[in-house]
């Protein structure tokens, strides 16, 4: 059993468990089975291109995601961090190029206002 795959499977496994999905709800969306999942979890399987971009679709995570890991002795662990931007992608993902556009506006006009208030909150002390 290889290190990478390994790492992948543990890395495989927090996305899916962040998402808060079993197992057979992800082999679902993804059109493969259970089994085979849970094989690639814990590194008995190799997967293909081919499923790795159906589990990618499923979990609403970018193929860099899903390979965004350090191979290593430890997986990187499931952080809230990833969690919220997960959720971000995903409402994300689900609205047009127009509705999209209209989020970075309003992030950059929020970001804008923070700094600001940092700035006079840092002028007044």
């Amino acid at each position: 059993m290889s290190e990478l795959l390994t790492e992948f499977g543990k890395h495989l496994r927090a996305l899916r468990q962040n998402k808060k999905m079993s197992q057979e709800e992800l082999a679902l969306k993804a059109g493969i089975s259970p089994a085979h999942l849970g094989q690639i979890e814990r590194a008995e399987k190799n997967l293909t291109l081919e499923t790795a971009g159906k589990l990618s679709a499923a979990l609403k995570v970018s193929l860099s995601q899903l390979f965004s890991f350090e191979g290593g002795t430890n997986s990187i662990p499931a952080s809230t961090e990833t969690a919220t931007v997960d959720k971000i992608n995903a409402q994300l993902n689900s609205m047009t190029p127009d509705e999209q556009k209209d989020i970075l506006r309003i992030i950059r006009i929020f970001r804008g206002h923070t700094q600001k208030m940092a700035k006079k909150h840092i002028d007044t002390e």
